[in-house]
């Protein structure tokens, strides 16, 4: 008798409830990919307490850990990111030819939308252009049909962003913009996503490349290399920046001069064969040294990262301001702007620099 009232009441419950247990397993199913997402993230790339970033921000950050952009509608599986391994799918987005953002808002590049400036704006700041060649060739061959305008915009953006989430985040950033600041500082430590950032550097280099061209009035869609032509060292009125350097120069101990004192012992300690802020030696050819343009390049473009010049100044119009400061001058100034970070030298004392270490001016 007592086992049948169990059997008769265990039928009542599961009729009555077991509906909804199921229910509620279904829905924790459904979350547990998500759930397992954030505490991947969380193990791997830690966040201190002080990022004053709430739990909800960053479980939509993490469900969205890398986002696809699609070119011009195409769209990849996302087994690879359900499972976590984000370094897979980024590879099978860059393999579709598609771009890459760690936003959660979803969004497609076209040519129409990558030339409306509106548009462009944010890719130039958020997305990783990871597109392949032939939609690179499609952009270039679109220079012909725009306005100088557009063309000085372009180029103003890309020198201020050499690359997507360009540090320092911005002082008005939203949370989850903040906290894909930190995802990208995690990820660029690590070599897998090597790739995707070398890319988006190739593609940015070459975009602004054309653009310079465009403006200059010599608009083509060909990598081609500029014929050489004799290099003229004399700066033009257009090359000479108004602006004060030293006022472009924060201070150390309430003092410009130290802080290019500071700068000037840095760079000796990196290798540099000559005085930085003072007037170089020419050669016969009255020639500036070889490596001289590229050194200063990276000089100024490392400090000014590290805070120790206004960043609210971009590269170029700071570039010029020192020139006039240290009474020196770079040959066909426009065109070695254009190019600097594929130069050589450039490359060799910035990596020097940057393994000295220094610590960002607050």
């Amino acid at each position: 008798m007592l086992f049948c009232l169990i059997h008769v009441l265990i039928h009542v419950f599961w009729w009555r409830i077991g509906g909804k247990v199921f229910e509620i397993l279904a829905r924790l199913r459904a979350f547990l990919p998500y759930f397992l997402t954030y505490l991947i993230y969380s193990v791997t790339f830690p966040v201190g307490r002080k990022d004053k970033i709430s739990i909800a921000t960053k479980y939509l950050s993490n469900r969205h850990f890398l986002n696809e952009v699609s070119v011009e509608g195409k769209m990849n599986s996302k087994f690879q990111f359900r499972l976590g391994n984000y370094d897979l799918y980024a590879a099978q987005i860059i393999r579709t030819g598609n771009c890459i953002t760690l936003l959660s808002t979803p969004l497609t590049i076209t040519e129409d939308s990558f030339w409306s400036p509106n548009h462009f704006e944010y890719l130039v700041k958020y997305v990783f252009w990871t597109f392949n060649r032939s939609f690179l060739l499609k952009l270039l061959g679109g220079l012909e049909k725009q306005p100088p305008a557009i063309l000085v915009l372009y180029r103003e953006l890309l020198l201020e962003y050499p690359a997507a989430y360009r540090e320092p985040a911005p002082a008005d950033a939203d949370e989850e913009l903040r906290f894909c600041y930190m995802k990208n500082g995690n990820m660029k430590k690590d070599a897998k996503f090597r790739l995707m950032y070398s890319l988006d550097e190739q593609n940015r280099s070459a975009f602004l490349k054309a653009v310079e061209k465009g403006i200059a009035g010599g608009v083509s869609s060909s990598f081609s290399e500029p014929v050489p032509s004799p290099i003229d060292d004399s700066a033009g009125p257009e090359e000479i920046s108004p602006l004060d350097f030293l006022q472009l120069v924060r201070p150390m101990n309430g003092s410009s001069e130290e802080t290019i004192r500071f700068i000037t012992n840095k760079t000796q300690q990196a290798g540099y064969k000559f005085s930085p802020f003072t007037p170089v030696k020419r050669l016969a050819n009255g020639k500036n040294p070889y490596g001289f343009n590229g050194a200063a390049a990276a000089m100024i473009y490392h400090f000014q990262q590290l805070g120790y010049i206004d960043k609210e100044y971009v590269f170029v119009d700071v570039f010029k301001a020192y020139l006039k400061y240290s009474q020196n001058t770079v040959g066909k100034l426009s065109t070695f702007l254009a190019n600097y970070r594929e130069d050589n030298q450039f490359r060799k004392y910035l990596s020097n620099l940057k393994d000295l270490e220094i610590s960002k001016l607050p």
